[in-house]
């Protein structure tokens, strides 16, 4: 049954084009995870970084935006 519609259809190619695109930046990720953050200074590095930047305030909104609600 599915080979009936497969073989009448012209756009299979861009699901499997997505879905190559999909594995090989998963993969790529998987490889930076494994393989690029074996240096412990990067990790430490990455670590550090903060979660608000000087320019939000501790509330999320950064600064000089109004809020809506008040």
């Amino acid at each position: 049954m599915y080979q009936q519609f497969y073989d009448k259809s012209d756009l299979l190619a861009w699901p499997i084009v997505g879905l190559v695109i999909f594995i090989s930046l998963f993969l790529a990720v998987l490889g930076y995870v494994f393989f690029g953050l074996k240096n412990k200074d990067k990790v430490d590095e990455m670590a550090a970084l903060p979660f608000v930047t000087e320019n939000e305030s501790s509330d999320g909104y950064p600064e000089g935006r109004a809020r809506d609600n008040e």
